[in-house]
């Protein structure tokens, strides 16, 4: 039994011999290359063959004093090669065979070997012994260090799980001032927020869709205009716009503000609305999340400051992303405001492009045929929209 048991360690030795050094040149291929990689799994192969020959038997059997009945070379290939490869390849089961009366595993069987226990006389055994207790320490240690500097790195992610700052100087370059005519005279003045570099932007319906027309201005001064309406949503109030040159002014690359989620933001969450109130672009001001309301047209109520001019703007969380399009405040109170999840503009996003000329979007606002009960010029007893 003693010896049937000593196997079964020499076998595991062997493999974790084996599997360390696979470990480490498999590492190491990834600065030598697929070709020294497979030459120096050739060198292993053969060095290991040659060491199996010296030691009549394994490096994990001569640690436990077993030797193995090789007639030549050639044995030693086919029964630590081709042989072990077979009985690995059965899951380990090809070792089972040990403990019958004939004690051979399959590889004995394919190589017509035995196994037996032999007088340790050499000190190579004694420095396998050595080297391979100072390999296992080591991966111990290794283990150990590596799982306390995990569990520091899972501590530290934890403490620092809080996306950076986004730089709101930034953010405010992709905010632009929206002004809608009609004819030639300045109706109204609104926000909105570029969303892609080809000229793809944001605002409210009741912005844009006040004139017949609407031009745009970002925070370094270039001035757009608004040629076509991509998708919008009456209901909901956000419409999402192309903006081009006007006349030989050349478009450049175009500040972007990336699209992000209200559903990541909780009560007393900080944020960041930019917008032009009264004319005054790009300003910024800064509050919390307060309230969601639901319903038909659900809304997040922020305490950030918002006036008339700030509708179509971009409401931000402390990443930096898009979580809302200001839309409206309320008349009577004190930082009640509101704005749209920005969980419409994606849904507006996925739908195939309107591709609305300006002016049919003009005429079907100002017509009010498509989707609402009421002019946005109206005046309303509770709430006011962020306009003009």
């Amino acid at each position: 039994m003693t010896v049937r048991l000593y196997r079964l360690l020499a076998a595991l030795c062997d493999l974790l011999i084996a599997t360390t050094f696979f470990l480490l040149w498999g590492w190491m291929k990834s600065t030598g290359g697929v070709g020294w990689w497979f030459v120096g799994s050739v060198l292993f192969v053969v060095l290991w063959m040659e060491v199996c020959w010296r030691l009549r038997g394994s490096p994990g059997k001569a640690m436990f004093n077993l030797g193995v009945s090789y007639r030549s070379r050639g044995t030693v290939y086919l029964r630590e090669l081709v042989g072990k490869a077979a009985t690995w390849c059965t899951m380990g089961f090809g070792l089972l065979p040990i403990f019958s009366s004939q004690q051979r595993a399959l590889h004995d069987y394919i190589a017509n070997t035995d196994v037996s226990k032999v007088p340790n006389a050499s000190g190579l055994v004694d420095g396998l012994r050595i080297g391979f207790a100072a390999v296992m320490g080591g991966f111990v240690v290794l283990a150990v260090v590596g799982e306390k500097n995990s569990s520091s790195d899972a501590s530290q992610a934890a403490t620092t799980s809080t996306p950076a700052k986004a730089k709101v100087s930034d953010l405010s370059k992709a905010v632009m001032t929206i002004h809608v005519f009609r004819g030639k005279d300045e109706y109204a003045q609104g926000s909105g927020f570029l969303i892609d570099d080809k000229g793809t932007a944001v605002s409210n319906v009741h912005v844009i869709g006040s004139g017949d027309r609407a031009e745009v201005e970002l925070e370094d001064g270039r001035k757009f205009a608004v040629t076509d309406v991509r998708a919008y949503d009456m209901t909901q109030d956000v419409a999402i716009f192309k903006i081009g040159a006007i006349g030989n002014t050349a478009a450049g690359a175009l500040p972007t503000v990336p699209l992000g989620s209200s559903d990541s933001l909780n009560l007393g969450d900080k944020v960041v609305v930019i917008g032009s109130p009264e004319g005054l672009s790009n300003t910024v001001t800064e509050g919390i999340l307060s309230a969601r309301r639901g319903g038909d047209q659900p809304a997040l109520q922020v305490s950030a400051a918002i006036s008339p001019g700030s509708s179509g703007g971009a409401v931000f969380d402390d990443a930096g992303r898009v979580v809302g399009v200001v839309q409206s405040q309320w008349e009577e109170g004190e930082n009640l405001n509101f704005a749209i999840p920005v969980e419409v503009v994606n849904m507006l996003l996925k739908k195939p492009d309107m591709n609305v000329t300006t002016q049919r979007f003009f005429t079907n606002v100002l017509h009010r045929d498509v989707n609402s009960d009421k002019d946005y010029d109206e005046d309303d007893s509770t709430t006011t929209t962020a306009k003009q």
